[in-house]
């Protein structure tokens, strides 16, 4: 069974690695943004130089990177098939398909199963029918982790319950034919053709008795006739005839007397009929006999089981409606007999029939972040690598100066983060780190980290100056800033306030309701809510989102997640349309909420840790998750149109700590109702994505990786900022790589704005090829954001491939 490390192994690659070998490990994805683009928006490129061939490094990459890189949908053949989706309707994990597509399924959507005809009885008198299927009300996407489909593996799929309705479909006559005169026809059902054997009645109603795939012939006394059905011949000649009863030979294989109307299963299981017995006693008429043989038999007994080839099916049941004299409609009803299972690696085809089936192309994730909340330090917790706007940092939000109880935002009370619930706060550069300026119109939204530095006077004015955070870096925004200036910080209208040279404090506030000092936004859209310090004293009974009561407050009633000894750091995504959550409000307001509880772990000098993992108001009931395998890592998913990812770590030994990883739009799933001949692919957009060097017009618009070094690539050269070529020695000492080591390194905007770089080069051709394999089988340990780099020397684990980090 597949294991689908896709989503998981990314993002939880290191409690996995534990126990596991390394060859599980070359399972996991590239980081982002290789595994997060589709094929045509990454590149793998070498050099021309001469002398060195680092095809096999470059191929290893390729071909790696090729499984990685993001899906557009998936692509269907070989059949009718109908995608449950509508144009305003995707289909969205915990969804159920009656949830997306309510209506009868019928000849609209497939054409072929599901035609309208016409119907022939023995008297050749025309009948219109029509068929339907409607689906079951409780076939719901989700996550689930069974061992009867796959242990410990917590998978995205179906899993229907044994007894549950899956599906049932209807054969409806709008004329009606009369019961006596439906023997001896064929009769159109989910696109295939049955020949009605007998007709006949029980207490519990019609008994109807027909040959699947059946194909007819008259035979005549002292000939021999071949038929074939579904890629079998059968010769078949007659060795007794009378006016009521027939024997036949068929491949050797002597019949039993047979009467009209009667079957016979014959050694290979297929079914041999009897149509019509034509015979005369007149003396020199050869008898003739209208025989069919079908690759089973099906026996429907109205409010019963359908029996195949005289067994019984206890997943189908027949409910058959007549009148005293007419058939009016057949209905077949698909109840699970055991457990169902529809993923990416199984369908479920209808017992019996074989007519039609289920099929799970998968979920379409549209980008990728990643939001984690872990232990900064003993005493202080930190959104790591948090994905803002125009950079990616690590974000300390909580902390305490002795174990078990928090006193302020940020990672300790000299190093601050700023955060307020109205529309000023004031800065201090002696205690504060920065603070948060975030901006949204509902639909847009952007946050920035600021501070306010070199803090002057000049001309017995006050000044100072603000920076952001971009690509890592403090850089300059207003400079030589003064009291009632104003500025803009992306979209967000701030306005200077009081500015003190010797304290080194400024205030800094905005009239804009689309401003605010203590929502985060991620680059994707995800809000995040900080602690702010509330002001708020008396009987609380309504908490509001972020809102935090340190020690010294006059509150006198502290909910657990708003009180000193935890806080609930909660999230919200944005909906199918891309609106942003709403201001902070009540988290008793029916959203569907990310929750992570920063609390203490049980040692006997606590430390912080992320205590609890839930969804609030979420419908999959509340983010208990699946471990993945035996790696204390527990999956989980939000059940809603973005489909937020849960992983949980849970160490037995060490802090816990979560990772969601948010999609930032509709994330759609591929589910379909189709014919069993159908496939169901994945559809890339692969693209072209090994070039040269000198083929730069082809590949600089992407994400690339450089295979090489800047002795033998021109374009790991103008990365690195080197001239080309640069070898040996010189590249030595411009890259501090020498004999035996090798170079990954993250550099952006060396080709074209907003894409990255990774130099994968070593000194020599086989130190690059271990730098390839370093990242192919240890990707989660490479950080792609601009500035990331590692220098590895080769072998000092034991091999030639895994490297450490110097």
């Amino acid at each position: 069974m597949k294991f689908n490390f896709k989503k998981i192994s990314a993002i939880a690659a290191g409690a996995l690695m534990v126990g596991m070998t390394v060859g599980v490990a070359a399972a996991a994805s590239f980081p982002s943004p290789y595994s997060s683009s589709t094929g045509s928006g990454v590149a793998v490129v070498t050099g021309t130089g001469t002398g060195v061939d680092d095809t096999v490094a470059a191929s290893s990459i390729t071909n790696y990177l090729a499984t990685q890189v993001r899906t557009t949908g998936t692509s269907v053949s070989g059949g009718d098939s109908y995608k449950f989706e509508k144009t305003s309707t995707k289909f969205h994990l915990g969804d159920t398909i009656t949830a997306v597509i309510s209506s009868s399924i019928d000849d609209d959507e497939l054409p072929s199963l599901l035609a309208d005809g016409e119907y022939v009885d023995d008297d050749n008198d025309e009948f219109d029918f029509t068929q339907k299927i409607d689906m079951g009300t409780t076939v719901q996407l989700g996550m689930f982790e069974d061992n009867d489909y796959a242990e410990d593996e917590p998978t995205i799929g179906f899993k229907i319950a044994s007894g549950a309705n899956v599906l049932n479909y209807t054969l409806d006559f709008s004329d009606e034919p009369l019961k006596s005169d439906i023997v001896g026809t064929n009769m159109v059902i989910m696109g295939r053709t049955y020949y009605v054997l007998s007709n006949g009645s029980s207490s519990a109603g019609l008994i109807l008795t027909l040959l699947d795939s059946a194909e007819s012939t008259v035979i005549t006394e002292e000939e021999t006739s071949t038929i074939t059905v579904n890629g079998n011949s059968y010769e078949v000649t007659i060795e007794f005839i009378s006016g009521s009863e027939v024997k036949l030979n068929v491949n050797g294989e002597t019949t039993n007397s047979l009467e009209e109307l009667q079957t016979q299963k014959i050694s290979d299981g297929a079914f041999v009929g009897i149509r019509d017995i034509m015979y005369s006693s007149k003396t020199g008429t050869l008898g003739k006999v209208e025989v069919s043989i079908g690759s089973g038999k099906l026996k429907l007994t109205n409010a019963s089981d359908i029996e195949l080839n005289d067994d019984s099916i206890s997943d189908l049941s027949v409910i058959i409606t007549n009148t005293s004299t007419k058939l009016s409609s057949i209905k077949i009803i698909w109840n699970a007999e055991d457990d169902l299972f529809i993923t990416e690696d199984r369908e479920e085809t209808m017992p019996g029939f074989k007519a039609v089936k289920l099929s799970f192309g998968g979920l379409t994730y549209p980008a990728e972040e990643v939001i984690e909340v872990k232990q900064g330090g003993d005493l202080y917790a930190v959104l790591e690598n948090f994905p803002l706007k125009d950079s990616t940092e690590d974000i300390n939000f909580l902390y305490a100066t002795d174990s078990g109880t928090f006193l302020g935002v940020g990672k300790d009370a000299d190093n601050q983060l700023i955060t307020s619930s109205t529309n000023s706060l004031s800065f201090d550069k002696d205690t504060d780190d920065w603070f948060v300026v975030s901006w949204s119109d509902g639909s847009d939204a952007e946050s920035y980290l600021m501070r306010a530095t070199n803090f002057v006077v000049d001309s017995t004015v006050n000044k100072t100056d603000f920076q952001y955070r971009k690509n890592g870096v403090w850089t300059d925004k207003k400079t030589s800033a003064e009291a009632s200036d104003t500025f803009s910080m992306g979209q967000a209208d701030l306005i200077v306030g009081a500015i003190d040279r010797a304290d080194k404090t400024v205030g800094i506030s905005t009239t804009s309701g689309n401003v605010n000092f203590h929502e985060l936004y991620s680059k994707e859209g995800l809000t995040v809510y900080l602690p702010y310090n509330s002001t708020r004293n008396g009987n609380v009974t309504t908490y509001l989102d972020g809102e935090m009561f340190f020690p010294g407050t006059t509150n006198a009633s502290l909910a657990e997640g708003h009180n000193s000894s935890s806080f609930y750091v909660m999230m919200k995504e944005e909906d199918k349309n891309g609106n942003k959550a709403g201001s902070s409000g009540s988290a008793g307001v029916n959203w569907d909420w990310l929750r992570a509880t920063i609390g203490w772990d049980g040692s006997s000098t606590a430390e912080v840790e992320v205590s609890a993992v839930t969804t609030v108001n979420n419908t999959d009931g509340g983010g208990t998750g699946e471990e993945i395998l035996d790696t204390d890592v527990w999956r989980d998913f939000t059940y809603s149109a973005l489909a937020t990812e849960i992983l949980y770590d849970k160490p037995s030994g060490g802090q816990k700590s979560v990772k969601f990883i948010y999609h930032g739009d509709e994330v759609a799933a591929d589910v379909y109702i189709n014919a069993p001949e159908t496939s169901i692919g994945t559809s890339a957009e692969a693209g072209s994505m090994v070039f040269t060097d000198a083929e730069k017009t082809s590949w600089q618009g992407r994400d690339v990786v450089l295979v090489g070094g800047s002795c033998i690539n021109s374009a790991t050269a103008t990365a690195l900022g080197v001239a080309y070529p640069t070898c040996e020695a010189a590249f030595t000492a411009a890259t501090g790589i020498g004999s035996g080591q090798y170079l990954i390194q993250s550099v952006g905007d060396a080709f074209t704005t907003g894409k990255i770089a990774l130099v994968v080069a070593g000194y020599e051709k086989a130190d690059t090829a271990a730098a390839a394999s370093r990242l192919v089988n240890l990707p989660s340990t490479i950080d792609t954001t601009a500035g990331g780099k590692y220098m590895g020397i080769v072998g000092v684990e034991g091999t030639s491939t895994i490297s450490k980090i110097i």
